[in-house]
């Protein structure tokens, strides 16, 4: 959807003056339309936005712990190692240890869960430290 989006504005700015700017800008828009229409169809939906959420708040398990639990409406999740220790983040209902994990965050490393992820997100820490975490709804 991007590529198809962006070559429609292109074109759409490039249009100019009376009547025939008019018609030819009100083409691409349905053609715009025409696309957005398809990829919802297909499952793909357009980016949400947010108004609000939760955080930081902090993660510091030495042992496997939850730092988000799953919901519906979460939007997005950061995580910002701010300690010293390694963050091993896991997606999914597995437990996350310093050998099985999704990511692996050094200290000040920063991590955006995929969008649209809502399930439980673990971690582990090697050694002591802390994360910072925002969760967008």
């Amino acid at each position: 959807m991007g590529w198809q989006t962006n070559r429609i504005l292109e074109t759409i700015g490039t249009a100019t003056g009376g009547t025939q700017s008019i018609n030819y800008n009100l083409e691409a828009i349905e053609a715009l339309m025409v696309t957005l229409q398809a990829d919802v169809a297909d499952g793909i939906r357009p980016p949400n936005s947010t108004t609000g959420g939760t955080g930081p708040t902090d993660f510091t398990s030495t042992s496997y712990g939850t730092i988000a639990t799953a919901s519906t409406g979460r939007l997005g999740c950061t995580i910002f190692n701010s300690g010293p220790g390694n963050l091993h983040v896991m997606l999914g209902t597995a437990t996350a240890s310093t050998s099985v994990f999704t990511a692996r965050l050094s200290a000040g490393d920063y991590y955006e869960v995929p969008f649209n992820y809502t399930g439980l997100i673990g971690g582990i820490f090697a050694t002591a430290g802390t994360a910072e975490v925002t969760q967008l709804s």
